[in-house]
């Protein structure tokens, strides 16, 4: 079948990697750090693409078709490794904080609805019996039933598993060039030598723009994780206040996120906790009294559209899959698909002409 070589171990290059090892080719990954811990391993993992508020289109429809397919991708992946990656449909409420808030929250709920897909409004009333507290101005919010989450990083665990037993991985090596031959893909260099292989796939998330001549850069986020009771948030809270997720097991509670241009500016920022814990507080005013488990940050892949960059390259056996900026966690189950047919059978798709890196062109 061949050797396909895959830049970049996050949760986009594991999952192509993964559905193309099913399909019976040999697949190398190579990452610059350890496979599995980069922008993937610090997501939110919400599956949100009513909850964020996309419209309408070719991106939303790619968004909902991979939301469908969720639960399968990650029954597979538990059936492969043993790993349990706390999918989570639990619907998604997003709060009204103003008249402003619910007048554009009704609005999408109605445009939604004509498209068939479910919500529905909620008065105040209906949502502080369920909380121990709820936020001053919260004065309603529209919850999406569809939309929910995974644990993120037990999905990458699983991911890493099933690369480290069924992939060749070479990890701490940086791809300097995707080397071509004759306009075909002839091997990766890298500090460490030579990566030789039959295709090669781009996937290196928020470094992409730094290997090929692509108009992907990183979009720094923060995000921090406290303690949560047992039960005591039942659905993710999001608003552009903050985004609050309860794990499935209540190991923790996950707020995020902020979002800011600084290139790869390491580390936490004062204002960017600050800003976190104001906007979990301005919606449970109980918790300011948890203990704080974790700050981190992390990188996605931004592109000068907002959109990915899907399918070939001009270098023939060269394949483009980066640039999911918000909704990488989301869309790696549609992406491995198509990917891999367009690989494997060399089957075009509507998502692969909207998307190809030729718009840029």
């Amino acid at each position: 079948m061949g050797k396909g070589v895959i830049v970049g171990g996050g949760i986009i290059g594991l999952s192509i990697a993964r559905e193309l090892h099913k399909r019976g080719y040999e697949i190398t990954v190579v990452d610059k750090d350890r496979i599995g811990f980069g922008a993937s391993w610090v997501a939110g993992g919400m599956l949100a693409p009513q909850a964020e508020g996309l419209k309408p289109g070719i991106f939303f429809d790619f968004c909902l078709e991979s939301r469908q397919m969720y639960k399968d991708f990650v029954e597979e992946l538990k059936d492969d490794t043993g790993i349990n990656s706390n999918y989570w449909k639990c619907g998604i409420f997003c709060p009204a904080f103003s008249e402003e808030d619910a007048e554009e929250l009704i609005n999408r709920l109605t445009t939604y609805k004509t498209l068939g897909l479910s919500g529905q409004w909620l008065d105040r009333r209906d949502i502080e019996k369920n909380y121990l507290s709820l936020g001053k101005d919260i004065i309603g919010g529209v919850l999406f039933e569809e939309d929910g989450q995974v644990d993120n990083r037990l999905l990458m665990k699983a991911l890493r598993e099933y690369a480290l037993k069924n992939f060749e991985v070479i990890e701490e090596t940086r791809v300097i060039k995707i080397e071509e031959k004759n306009g075909e893909f002839f091997r990766l260099y890298t500090n460490n030598g030579y990566v030789d292989g039959d295709f090669c796939v781009l996937s290196a998330g928020a470094w992409s723009g730094k290997i090929l001549d692509i108009p992907v850069f990183p979009v720094k986020g923060e995000m921090a994780g406290v303690d949560i009771e047992m039960g005591e948030i039942d659905k993710v809270f999001f608003s552009s206040r903050a985004y609050i997720i309860p794990r499935f097991d209540y190991s923790r509670l996950v707020i995020g996120a902020t979002e800011e241009r600084v290139g790869f500016q390491d580390g936490n920022s004062i204002k960017g906790v600050m800003k976190l814990f104001k906007g979990l507080i301005d919606t449970f005013p109980h918790m300011k009294s948890k203990n704080i488990q974790e700050i981190w940050f992390g990188y996605r892949p931004g592109t000068t559209d907002l959109d990915p960059i899907l399918g070939d390259y001009f270098i023939k056996n060269v394949y483009i899959a980066t640039g999911h900026y918000r909704n990488g966690i989301l869309l790696a189950p549609i992406t491995a698909k198509i990917m891999a047919d367009l690989i494997d059978r060399n089957e075009g798709n509507k998502y692969l002409d909207v998307f190809s890196y030729k718009r840029f062109v």
